[in-house]
């Protein structure tokens, strides 16, 4: 038994109408695909800039911390000064500072320290720049 004439034409005639399909399905797959790319190294490169920052931040927060501790040392073991600047020089420390500044109160005889230590990182017109401030009272 063979096939008839008009389910032959029709077939013949769907294929092709859909002879471009699949080159369109091609270059929608080649779109989404480079969106994705294209989100994820912007997703990569905000993640860089992000942990960049913290890690600046960071060595500005750790610098204040140096400066209470100095000053500490300063007001138990030492005359301290008004306000003092420490500037470090270790390998990946060379763009940090800390300002460190005393005031002292008398109260019935006992000297009541607050110490403020600003550490910087950077210098404040580049886009890396980091400031952190600790305070710190205390009775020695």
């Amino acid at each position: 038994m063979q096939p008839d004439k008009r389910t032959t034409k029709v077939i013949k005639n769907s294929a092709s109408k859909q002879r471009g399909a699949s080159i369109v399905i091609a270059i929608f797959l080649i779109t989404v695909m480079a969106l994705l790319a294209t989100a994820a190294v912007q997703i990569v490169t905000t993640g860089q800039q992000s942990i960049s920052q913290e890690i600046t931040s960071l060595k500005a927060y750790f610098a204040s911390q140096t400066g209470v501790q100095w000053g500490m040392y300063q007001a138990v073991y030492a005359t301290p000064n008004s306000s003092h600047t420490l500037t470090f020089s270790n390998a990946g420390l060379t763009l940090t500072t800390v300002d460190v500044s005393f005031t002292s109160t008398t109260i019935d005889s006992n000297t009541f320290y607050v110490i403020n230590a600003n550490g910087k990182y950077s210098t404040s017109s580049t886009p890396e720049f980091s400031s952190r401030q600790v305070r710190l009272r205390f009775k020695p």
